[in-house]
This record gives C-alpha cells, structure tokens and sequence, in this order.
C-alpha cells in the first residue's frame, strides 16, 4: 500500500512539475472536437478575434479533431473559424483566450471552451449573450432592446475590465455603445 501512494505522490509531483512548466514557458494547447460531420477535412483557423484577416494558424480536421499548440507571452484572445465549404456564408467562429495552459473546445452546433480560468470567463460571457438572444422581448421596442443590450454589454466589460475579455467586448461590440457608455468603458480598461 506504501509503494502505490509513493507512486501516486511522484507522479503528482511530475504532473504538477509540467504544468507549471507550461505556465512559465507560456506554452498552450488547444485542442478540440468538431460535431459536424460536413467539416472533416476541412481547414480551422486561429486568428485575430477582431481583424479576422490575420491568421496565426491552421490545420486541419482529422477524425472530427484539431490542436493547435505555440508559445505566447501574455493571454490574447483569438478566435477559431472554420467554414463548411468554401462558399459558406455563415462559419462558424469561438473567441478562445489563449494562455499558458491546455484549452478544451468544441465546435458545432453548441460551441464551448474550457480547460483554463480565462476561457471559463470567456465562456461566461458568451453563455450571458445566449442568454440574452433568448429572452423573450415581446411588446418591447427597438430601443428597449438596444438599451438592454448595451447595458449587458456595459456589465461584461467592467465585470471583465481586468482580463483581455474586457477588451475584447469593447474591440468587437464597441459600435453598439453611446458615446457615453464608450467613455466608461475606455476608463475602466485603462484606454486612452
């Protein structure tokens, strides 16, 4: 009994050795699983979450799978896009934070990320804007609605001032704020 709780210690030790590794060498894992089956073989990409012309990588999806793996020097939110054909008007895309660490997504008709403390913010966010796209907005108008929206939106950025999220939402949703909740936001992420 001595020698299998030894064992099991050593080999914490040794996981718990690799995975701080990782964080100090800034080493990142993504990996993932494609649902549907009209994707096999074709190309993912990881690139810029608001100038989507830039790529940082590719590969392709074998077996319904992908990874990608590199080295960054601080958390950059990225976004994986990946398209059913060459003709597909409607791609599908996930902002991904990607950090030190190994990040777990999946794409399809349920998008997810998890696997690392920022992405599990990242999936927050994007679970409160499902959310919001399902409420129900009967007798409501156009400018209720906009309202309500941009005050989600507010929330997200001061809740996520202090981690590239919060960027991220005022970079890809900042045309929907007032020149006013602009103003916040920009203060309370440190933009000039």
């Amino acid at each position: 009994m001595k020698r299998i709780t030894a064992g099991g210690i050593i080999l914490g030790t040794i996981f718990l050795a690799a995975c701080n590794h990782a964080r100090q060498n800034g080493s990142y894992y993504v990996s993932g699983i494609v649902t549907n089956p009209q994707m096999e073989g074709r190309t993912i990409y990881l690139q810029d979450a608001i100038h989507s012309t830039t790529r940082y990588d590719s590969t392709q999806v074998i077996n319904c799978r992908f990874a990608f793996e590199g080295k960054i020097n601080s958390p950059q939110v990225r976004e994986l896009f990946i398209q059913e054909n060459d003709s597909d008007r409607f791609p599908v895309t996930l902002p991904i934070v990607v950090e030190a660490g190994k990040i777990s997504t999946q794409i399809g008709d349920v998008v997810q990320v998890e696997g690392t403390a920022l992405n599990t913010e990242m999936m927050q966010f994007l679970l409160a804007i499902d959310q919001f796209r399902e409420h129900d907005f009967s007798g409501k108008s156009v400018h209720e609605i906009k309202e309500s929206f941009t005050g989600l939106l507010m929330e997200q950025i001061i809740k996520h001032a202090s981690s590239p999220i919060g960027k991220y939402i005022y970079a890809a949703y900042g045309n929907k704020l007032s020149t006013g909740q602009r103003a916040i936001a920009k203060k309370n992420l440190g933009i000039n």
